[in-house]
């Protein structure tokens, strides 16, 4: 039998963009794991924009406690020994509530749990965007997940790399989408369950996504599908021109020592010809040597440059279109040797050899923290809990 994950959702998590994302997700896993979309009846007012998921929702009631005592001793068992880095521990912050005569209110959920269910997913509540239904119910998600042994993934949509670390503690593990937010945690919490997604699924998690995002992740799954690219494998983005075929030639021989790590996508363009020869020929032709010392290559329209998504950086030998498009979304480095270095946001201009050499080695080295948040749920499922 086939395992289950949850996956909950409340009002403002989601966009179209989103929704489109997650419906891709479920069919990419549906052969391994049966991905279930469950909300509260807090959050009815999203059903319209979710229905393509075919979501489960569920009821919630709220009680307001009558014996203080008895849901303080509740709570502190949830929260086990957890203590903040001064010392206070978390349960005792709940003394002044729970015990000085405050109004507790306990949120419980009508959630049914098949025996087959491996993980519930939800999104991690931050003080600066989140409800305070929200963030009831993903406390009462992380109490229903202890007290059944099932592991809860919290994962980023808004900003994690803030002073707020609690509800980030909580989850049994998390899964981030900035690689400020992922090294943040990592020093903050006693966690060994933090995952950073690509860059071509991070960027579908925000509020701000286009198509050119979502495009750009299905054109990912379908081209290291066709060409068998190893997710250890760090891709690179070439904006070629026939222009400068001297000046790419220098770039692919510099990064020859790489190569066996490296996938390189050529951008052709169907007008850039030479005689009888297409640009593509002309790239397999030239660079024929070289070439060789790359664990392998691929040729991509010009005029579809979302599919530069799929890149871990894109390596161009002059600023051009696809530069000014990618140093939105994606690390963008130009190599130019008569030009002096620059470096804003993500766009680095290099102009000695040795500097390329080790941008690049660092965009090796970033990939390898990367997990397609397939991956992540098949680790789940296959292990049980994380923490096995």
């Amino acid at each position: 039998m086939k395992k289950k994950i949850f996956w909950l959702i409340q009002s403002n998590q989601v966009t179209p963009i989103i929704v489109d994302f997650l419906q891709t997700l479920q069919k990419r896993i549906e052969n391994f794991i049966d991905l279930i979309f469950v909300v509260p009846e807090s959050s009815r007012n999203i059903s319209e924009s979710i229905k393509s998921l075919e979501p489960v929702f569920f009821n919630i009631v709220n009680q307001t406690a009558t014996n203080s005592y008895q849901v303080y001793l509740a709570k502190s068992a949830a929260l086990e020994n957890r203590c903040f880095s001064e010392g206070l521990s978390f349960s005792d912050t709940l003394l002044l509530d729970d015990l000085g005569g405050g109004n507790t209110m306990r949120t419980n959920m009508d959630l049914s749990l098949p025996k087959n269910l491996c993980s519930i997913i939800l999104q991690i509540p931050t003080p600066l965007g989140s409800s305070a239904m929200e963030e009831k119910i993903f406390q009462s998600t992380i109490l229903l997940g202890r007290q059944n042994n099932i592991p809860v993934i919290g994962y980023e949509l808004l900003p994690l790399d803030s002073r707020w670390t609690l509800a980030a503690s909580l989850p049994d593990g998390i899964i981030t989408r900035q690689p400020e937010s992922c090294n943040f945690l990592k020093m903050q919490l006693d966690h060994t369950n933090i995952w950073m997604l690509p860059n071509y699924e991070a960027s579908i998690f925000s509020s701000t996504a286009t198509s050119f995002n979502l495009n750009g992740a299905k054109a990912c799954y379908h081209y290291r599908n066709e060409y068998k690219i190893p997710t250890s494998r760090t891709v690179l983005y070439i904006p070629h021109n026939v222009a400068m075929l001297y000046e790419y030639r220098q770039i692919i021989k510099i990064l020859k020592p790489l190569g066996s790590q490296l996938h390189l996508m050529f951008s052709i363009g169907e007008d850039q010809v030479r005689g009888v020869y297409s640009h593509r020929e002309m790239v397999e032709t030239i660079y024929a040597d070289d070439l060789k010392s790359f664990a392998s290559l691929s040729f991509h329209n010009m005029n579809t440059p979302w599919e530069m998504m799929m890149a871990d950086a894109v390596v161009a030998g002059s600023a051009c279109f696809n530069t000014e498009v990618a140093q939105k979304e994606i690390p963008c480095i130009i190599y130019d040797p008569t030009l002096p270095p620059i470096e804003r946001g993500f766009k680095k201009r290099v102009a000695k050899e040795e500097k390329l050499l080790k941008a690049i080695q660092s965009a090796i080295k970033s990939h390898t923290y990367k997990n397609e948040i397939a991956d992540i749920l098949m680790l789940i499922a296959k292990t049980g809990h994380p923490n096995d």
